[in-house]
């Protein structure tokens, strides 16, 4: 069975054969992670103020400190984080109309991650990179006005800063013209191809 490294530079090979020049739009894990939480941090803002401000006086706190909080804050990551991959596998999936067959799950340093095997359009790439902030953002938003409290407020921070980097990636993507995307194997980002 061929791996995904493999399928990756055989669609790269396709692309240049048939005359596209290719666009590297990689991003380094530690830049990803830090702009990632500076793509999201307008939206923890506005939401975070408008739960200290309007949402307040009806919040269900929790009396939780010390260990019970980090375990309660590991919970909601490790939750949101596999929801999180599995969304972008059925944006992939669904945009590419390809079905389960394009979708690449795996593990990367102790974290699930969701990769796409196809070279897809811009949109259908689209649709499969913001498919985790769409859902989970704005369900947590929701989340947040009909339940507002720790649990809430937590998991609306926890999925905005987890979307930060697809927001980046998202951004980049806007910026292309006529281009194919090919969601990279191992790094966060994507290589588009152009003629």
């Amino acid at each position: 069975m061929e791996n995904y490294s493999e399928n990756f530079e055989k669609i790269k090979a396709q692309f240049h054969e048939q005359g596209y020049q290719e666009k590297d739009v990689t991003i380094p894990d530690r830049k990803a992670m830090v702009s990632g939480v500076l793509y999201a941090l307008p939206f923890v803002i506005v939401f975070g103020l408008f739960y200290r401000f309007l949402l307040m006086e009806r919040a269900y706190l929790l009396d939780v400190s010390g260990l019970s909080f980090y375990v309660l804050f590991i919970a909601i990551i490790a939750i949101s984080v596999v929801i999180h991959e599995l969304l972008h596998g059925i944006g992939w999936a669904v945009a590419s109309g390809k079905g389960w067959h394009v979708v690449r799950f795996n593990i990367n340093a102790m974290m699930p991650s969701c990769s796409c095997k196809s070279a897809l359009e811009k949109k259908a790439y689209l649709f499969g990179v913001l498919a985790p902030f769409v859902v989970l953002g704005c369900g947590s938003v929701v989340f947040l006005l009909i339940y507002p409290g720790t649990v809430s407020f937590l998991t609306m921070i926890v999925n905005f800063i987890s979307a930060g980097a697809d927001l980046m990636i998202a951004w980049n993507v806007l910026q292309e013209k006529d281009v194919f995307i090919v969601d990279h194997p191992k790094e966060a980002g994507y290589i588009a191809f152009y003629k």
